[in-house]
Parts: structure tokens; sequence; C-alpha cells
């Protein structure tokens, strides 16, 4: 069975038709399956992964993101963020003794944040901007 990739301003532009129709989506799944429908509208053979519609989403700045996440006991090891793939801030703080700690990092673009010990997202609502 064969598929082709859409362009990255086709599936931006399935997401605008998506999300204008819906208002909010509550899950990633549910959005890829939307957009997925209205790309398929124009050629069957369309096809296109969760992860690339969501980052295509954050990136064109076509949705507002709330991201749900989860505490883990292990350390934060990246600085990449792992929703829309951008390097994370640091989030520092001034010591009484004129040094500087790290709590955490922050993400730009998207808004997501993690402590020391690493969130990891379990859940995104998407919503028009």
């Amino acid at each position: 069975m064969s598929y082709k990739l859409p362009s990255d301003e086709e599936v931006a532009d399935a997401v605008r038709m998506a999300i204008s129709r819906r208002g909010v989506v509550n899950s990633q799944r549910r959005l890829a399956e939307l957009v997925l429908k209205e790309l398929k509208s124009t050629d069957p053979d369309f096809s296109v992964t969760e992860e690339r519609v969501r980052r295509i989403a954050i990136d064109r700045g076509i949705v507002k993101v709330n991201i749900i996440a989860r505490d883990s006991e292990k350390k934060t090891a990246s600085n990449e963020c792992p929703v829309c793939g951008v390097k994370m801030k640091r989030i520092r703080n001034l010591t009484v003794y004129g040094g500087s700690i790290n709590l955490g990092y922050r993400c730009s673009r998207c808004g997501y944040w993690t402590g020391l010990t690493n969130r990891r997202p379990i859940r995104y609502i998407f919503s028009k901007k």
C-alpha cells in the first residue's frame, strides 16, 4: 500500500480547518485524526504522523497548546523541548550569597517547563489562538 506525504503548508491548512471546526481538541491523537480526515478529502493517499501535526501546529502558531505532564524520578538530561524540539532556556535564581542556581528549564515557543526532575508530557489540549 503506497502513501504520500503532504507538504508542511498542506498540513498547516488542514490544522487550521480542523481547529476552526472543533474549537478545542483534547488530545494529540484526535487532532491528528481530524487533520488526516481533512487531508484525505483532497488526496486519499496522504498520511501524516501525530508528532508532525503537533510540531507544525505549534511552529506555525496556529494553535495554543496546554501541556499536561507528569513528574518522573529521573533528572532532567536534555535541553531540548520534548514538545516542539527547540532549545529550552534555563530558569535561574540568585542566592543570598550572590551566586545563582538552576531551577529548571522553560521553552519560549510552546510554554513547556520542567524542574530538575524530568516532567514528561502525557496530554496536549489544543485550542484556537
